[in-house]
């Protein structure tokens, strides 16, 4: 008896699910981004000091600087809150962005605003 044959139910359910790419392949224009395979650039290493950050980023940037597709990578990094360099800016811009975009928060203490009579 193979361990499996108690799992055949498990089996059969699986054959009916459709394997989906990860959301960053289905993006038609990275196929003409000019980041195509260097990863290295766009990603920090582990352990990365801020000097060699700041080298790294101010080559990929370089690289960016002359994409054809450097709007639409931006966009999908910003809406999708992507980690390392996408559409000339890093992370940490991005968060910036965010946090000065993001509509102001209503104060806990205060009643919502009832209808004037």
């Amino acid at each position: 008896m193979n361990a499996m044959d108690n799992h055949r139910g498990y089996w059969s359910a699986m054959a009916d699910v459709v394997p989906l790419k990860a959301r960053w392949t289905q993006q038609d224009w990275m196929a003409e981004a000019v980041c195509r395979g260097r990863t290295a650039l766009f990603f920090a290493p582990h352990g990365e000091q801020a000097e060699a950050r700041e080298h790294r980023e101010a080559r990929a940037r370089a690289v960016c600087m002359t994409c054809p597709v450097l709007l639409p990578c931006r966009d999908y990094a910003r809406r999708h809150r992507e980690q390392g360099f996408w559409g000339g800016e890093n992370d940490e811009q991005r968060i910036e962005l965010r946090r000065r975009t993001r509509p102001p928060a209503r104060p806990a203490h205060l009643p919502p605003i009832a209808a004037q009579a």
